[in-house]
């Protein structure tokens, strides 16, 4: 990651809660309408839709008061962790039926402000975001047991939750987080670091 890169990131950081700030008083409160959070997320990252803008990063973080789930949309020019050519599994695909589920994560990979209200919208038809929270649930499930979560920290516009309980992979999310990404940046480790 370049200098600039990190920086940037800092800056953001400074105008943005952290997910453990967000959902300290979980679950008397949650922050409402759009919102910007970050956090550590051990994160998975697909593809395989047929809108080639459309990238799925799902996760879990677990904090003090809950465990998140992160459904995330990004379009392809986001910074991402290594592509996943990965086909979607059926689960998925069956979610993705549903052309109102489509029209509004559509709405999410676009990455630009005027379509910022469509998506809200779009996600408050009912069902959407258990929709969407499905998906991401069997997304990340058909990821478990092939591949290593990468860990990441994760800067993101939510546009919309999902209550739980709700199986993310094997972890139960108490709410999923639906949204796009602001930044994705691999969190380094001590082996990396000695590389």
């Amino acid at each position: 990651m370049s200098t600039d890169h990190d920086a940037a990131i800092d800056a953001a950081k400074q105008q943005i809660p952290s997910a453990a700030q967000a959902f300290a008083a979980w679950p008397a409160a949650l922050p409402t309408g759009r919102f910007a959070v970050y956090g550590d997320v051990d994160l998975y990252q697909s593809g395989g839709f047929e809108d080639p803008r459309l990238v799925l990063y799902t996760g879990v973080s677990r904090l003090p008061s809950a465990t998140v789930g992160w459904c995330l949309f990004g379009a392809s020019r986001n910074v991402q962790p290594g592509k996943d050519r990965d086909t979607l599994p059926s689960g998925a695909r069956e979610t993705l039926s549903d052309t109102t589920v489509v029209r509004a994560l559509q709405f999410l990979a676009v990455d630009h402000p005027e379509t910022d209200e469509a998506a809200i919208e779009a996600l408050a038809v009912p069902g959407v975001t258990s929709s969407l929270a499905t998906l991401a649930s069997a997304v990340h499930q058909n990821h478990e047991g092939r591949a290593v979560p990468l860990n990441c920290e994760v800067g993101t516009y939510v546009y919309a939750y999902h209550r739980g309980p709700v199986r993310v992979g094997t972890a139960t999310a108490d709410v999923v987080l639906i949204g796009s990404p602001i930044w994705i940046a691999k969190t380094e480790t001590k082996e990396d670091q000695n590389q």
